[in-house]
């Protein structure tokens, strides 16, 4: 028989110890489905991030560090386009 153990929001868990993330709200109202597609979604962002971000460093002229710029936005999203503007010098 489980143990069954309550987090702070009052919902049931499969032990005292399990991780918030794993039975909070969002996960109990949505369920996994919805999480999954949103998982989907943001990883495919991150991806055109990455490509978008990689052609604007290379056409800037960062050839050699087009490549650190689109993982550094495949890993980190918008706020690395942001740095990378500001980066480009004004002409």
């Amino acid at each position: 028989m489980r143990s069954q153990g309550t987090d702070i929001a009052g919902f049931e868990v499969d032990s005292p110890g399990a991780p918030v993330f794993v039975t909070g709200l969002v996960a109990k109202w949505t369920g996994r489905r919805s999480i999954k597609l949103l998982f989907t979604v943001a990883v495919a962002l991150h991806v055109g991030e990455a490509g978008y971000t990689y052609v604007t460093a290379r056409r800037a002229g960062f050839t050699r560090s087009a490549p650190k710029w689109a993982l550094q936005t495949l890993a980190l999203g918008f706020p690395s386009i942001q740095a990378l503007r500001s980066a480009i010098p004004r002409s």
